[in-house]
């Protein structure tokens, strides 16, 4: 874990040196159409950001979801769909694949009858994906910023770190413009059971979910925007959870903020896989990932 968290600056820049970015922004450009952006685990985080800037950035109707999703809901009125995957093999991208809309596949490998948007990413150990997550946001910046990279790496030299103490559950308070960054954060808590993720919308907490974390030993991570709203949940839950952990935002362009919240989410989950002696890259799984991680059935 060490390892990849001081190679992900690194790797991530050499991303956007080694790959095409004009041909891979050329491709984005191209979607003009309503659009279903797919993704699962790690990869959903990258569908979660791409929605968002394909949303503002083409100025479409866009939808994110897993690839289970795409065999259940009404595609009715979309053109395409869009499976992010780092390697484009898994059965999640055949079933996200299995319709009759056009098809995008964002990774680092080809795959035959589909259109490729493919990026160069660095090869990384890891159950828990990190450059392979945000190597393609970073692309998906890059195209939204229009090639202009210095947000970007002012944002990557300038991370935070956390004093972390250690806890079995976490709330994070998050809302649609931190949903990148609150989507890594469930993500990776779950999978790698460090601890377990509940995640609220700032308002919703507003209608009852205060319970969860009342007299609770819970921590809380807040994604703050400094509203009224924030001010006043603020200056309520400091005394309602054990630790609170406050990530302000930085930016005031709303797709920068959520890749600003998102690599600091990262770097959060660090210190708290550090704060119980864990590791992201090398997780004590449970040995039913092996039997349903190549699972080929129906869905």
């Amino acid at each position: 874990m060490e390892e990849n968290f001081e190679l992900l600056v690194t790797r991530v820049l050499n991303s956007l040196d080694k790959s095409d970015l004009e041909q891979i922004n050329s491709l984005l450009k191209s979607l003009k159409d309503p659009t279903i952006c797919v993704g699962v685990g790690g990869s959903h985080v990258v569908s979660t950001f791409m929605s968002k800037v394909l949303n503002s950035k083409n100025g479409i109707i866009t939808t994110n979801g897993t690839s289970r999703d795409m065999r259940y809901m009404n595609k009715t009125g979309y053109q395409n769909v869009v499976c992010c995957s780092y390697a484009g093999r898994n059965i999640g991208v055949d079933v996200a694949f299995s319709n009759d809309l056009n098809k995008y596949l964002f990774s680092s490998l080809m795959r035959d009858g589909v259109t490729n948007i493919i990026y160069d990413c660095d090869r990384e150990h890891s159950f828990i994906s990190l450059a392979a997550t945000l190597v393609p946001m970073t692309i998906l910046l890059n195209y939204y910023l229009d090639g202009k990279q210095d947000v970007i790496k002012d944002i990557l030299n300038n991370g935070k770190g956390f004093v972390v103490e250690p806890n079995s559950v976490y709330e994070v308070m998050s809302g649609h413009e931190s949903l990148t960054a609150a989507t890594y954060l469930e993500s990776t808590l779950a999978e790698s059971g460090i601890a377990i993720p509940i995640v609220h919308n700032k308002y919703d907490f507003c209608h009852g979910r205060s319970t969860t974390g009342y007299r609770k030993n819970h921590s809380l991570i807040y994604f703050n925007g400094d509203t009224e709203l924030d001010e006043l949940l603020l200056s309520l839950l400091g005394e309602h959870y054990k630790k609170l952990y406050v990530l302000d935002y930085q930016y005031d362009d709303a797709i920068v903020n959520d890749y600003y919240l998102t690599y600091n989410s990262m770097l959060l989950s660090r210190d708290i896989a550090r704060s119980v002696d864990k590791d992201l890259s090398k997780v004590d799984y449970s040995p039913v990932v092996k039997k349903l991680y190549k699972y080929r059935g129906e869905m």
